[in-house]
């Protein structure tokens, strides 16, 4: 009696889960769904209550579908299409466990291959260097929110290209929403890196490979070099964030742990500062004072390092203290037919004479607006100068002395023109003369290559840190600049684009169209094939039957 109790009990609740199957089963399926969603596509752990919740209760409502449809479950396990259903669902799973096992393979045994143009996923050979030279353990924490993965993978990206290349740097997350003590100990930033030794610590909000092995240069670096620029006429602003300034650069020299400070010599006769690593006039465009060049003549004399840029037709004449070092600036504007971006007046390279300053540039886009020419006067060998250019115009180009005509005449100076060059020599002090310490000068015809407006075109901006990095015989810096992550469109010529378009459009569609037409008429001759023998054989048959029959009666 309680037994039949108990089978009408279970009868009413199946009955109930039957009535309710339409709800239990696409609950259970969206459950599961988003379950997986949240796990694989938000990266949310397992461990996490709503991707536990969606996945259980899935479960829970499926088992309830199950229980409420037996019969049903199981005519349709039974059925011919079922079987080859899961016959289809066995082997798409057998190909996921191998694709699974296969990419556990590939990241267990890593064969990185970058093949962007940039090489935006690969570091520089300079920081390789810094990393592997590095004689201290470097800590570096990443402080992402849970839900901020996109930031939190471009950072984990790098930090696992500098990490292949030395066991120094070790590596954890604080999430500052879910450990808040612990981020706060490090008095963190909400979003980035913090990159720490025993005595210093240094913040990076951007992935790049160059903020990244800037701040590792700044925690583990004696004491920062510094950069003046000088002021006082007209020059371009290290501060300024117009197109005229040179915000850019500037900053690029504080991520490579140079101190950018200027320099105004009108306003002291004392020597230049002590401290000076690097001197870069930008453009003046009035005149120095006599006190101010013979203090230049004599910081360069004693082996200094200047960066200097003057713009043409300026009246800031800088020649008078280059003398000694048997170079100068060529009056007029350099003009160019061959090698120029939309004017002549605007020269323009991918090609640079070999040094250590340009030594990776080839391919790197370098734009000169109106620039001036530089020369070499005298006999620098005998002076002990070493002089060499590094960027060069066209046999065709000119120096264009008129400001009023841009049409060459004898009056010109005819190409090719140095547009950049690098001198070096020994001291010229008395009592250094066994050759420890050498004057390097770097002159550039063009100031406006470095401005704000210019400093992104690739090889304006690596020129500029080259020149820098050569002057502060910082050379394992040299060529790391900032990369162009962004995809480079491919060029193709009118052939290509062509058959690219034609294909597009017509292609696909013409592919489909033919496989139809040869399906329709293999449909159209296969009847007569074989339907025709066919026909034969029956025939064949009646007429021997009928022969038969017509044979018994004898």
């Amino acid at each position: 009696m309680e037994q039949s109790k108990f089978r009408q009990v279970l009868k009413k609740i199946q009955d109930f889960l039957k009535q309710v199957g339409y709800i239990t089963g696409p609950l259970s399926l969206a459950a599961i769904l988003g379950g997986l969603f949240r796990s694989l596509v938000l990266r949310a752990p397992w461990d996490d209550p709503i991707t536990l919740g969606f996945l259980i209760g899935g479960v829970v409502l499926g088992a309830l579908f199950i229980l409420g449809n037996p019969t049903q479950i199981r005519t349709t396990l039974t059925k011919r299409g079922t079987l080859y259903g899961l016959n289809a669902a066995l082997m798409s799973i057998a190909f996921i466990a191998i694709m699974v096992i296969l990419n556990i393979v590939a990241d267990r045994y890593k064969v990185d291959l970058d093949a962007t143009k940039a090489q935006v996923h690969t570091l520089s050979a300079q920081s390789k260097q810094v990393v592997k030279e590095l004689d201290q353990p470097i800590e570096i924490i990443g402080f992402f929110s849970g839900t901020d993965y996109g930031q939190q993978d471009s950072f984990e990206e790098l930090i696992d290209q500098y990490r292949r290349e030395t066991d120094m740097i070790s590596y954890k997350v604080i999430d500052p929403d879910s450990q808040p003590l612990e981020a706060r100990a490090y008095e963190e930033p909400y979003q980035g890196l913090l990159i720490k030794t025993e005595m210093r610590t240094e913040r990076v909000y951007s992935a790049s490979e160059q903020n990244i092995t800037g701040a590792i240069l700044k925690v583990t670096s004696d004491t920062p070099k510094t950069v003046y620029f000088l002021t006082g006429h007209q020059e371009h602003d290290p501060d300024a964030s117009g197109n005229d300034g040179y915000t850019t650069v500037s900053g690029w020299l504080r991520n490579q742990n140079y101190e950018v400070k200027t320099l105004d010599l009108a306003l002291t006769t004392d020597p230049i500062p002590s401290d000076a690593t690097v001197i870069v006039i930008a453009g003046p465009q009035k005149k120095l004072l006599d006190g101010e060049l013979t203090q230049l003549q004599a910081y360069l004399a004693g082996g200094g390092r200047a960066l200097i840029m003057q713009d043409p037709f300026s009246e800031a004449d800088l020649n008078v203290f280059l003398f000694n070092w048997q170079a100068r600036f060529e009056d007029g504007l350099v003009v160019d037919p061959i090698r120029y971006v939309e004017d002549p007046t605007y020269p323009a390279t991918d090609n640079y004479n070999y040094s250590t300053i340009t030594q990776d540039m080839n391919g790197l886009i370098a734009l000169f607006p109106l620039a001036r020419g530089i020369s070499q006067i005298g006999d620098a060998t005998s002076a002990g100068v070493t002089y060499t250019p590094l960027v060069e115009t066209s046999a065709q180009s000119w120096s264009e002395t008129s400001q009023e005509t841009v049409e060459q005449d004898a009056a010109d100076i005819p190409g090719p023109l140095a547009l950049a060059v690098a001198i070096e020599s020994q001291s010229v002090l008395a009592g250094d003369s066994d050759g420890g310490t050498k004057t390097r000068i770097v002159l550039i015809g063009d100031s406006d290559f470095a401005s704000n407006a210019a400093a992104d075109i690739p090889g304006n901006g690596v020129l500029f840190m080259n020149a820098v990095n050569w002057l502060a015989e910082e050379e394992t810096l040299i060529a790391i600049g900032p990369k162009d992550s962004q995809g480079q469109p491919p060029s193709f010529d009118d052939v290509a684009s062509n058959l690219i378009c034609f294909g597009s459009i017509f292609g696909v569609p013409g592919i489909i169209l033919g496989a139809g037409i040869v399906v329709w008429i293999v449909r159209r001759l296969q009847p007569k094939i074989i339907t025709k023998p066919a026909f034969e054989e029956i025939e064949e048959v009646e007429e021997t039957e009928e022969i038969e029959e017509e044979v018994e009666p004898l």
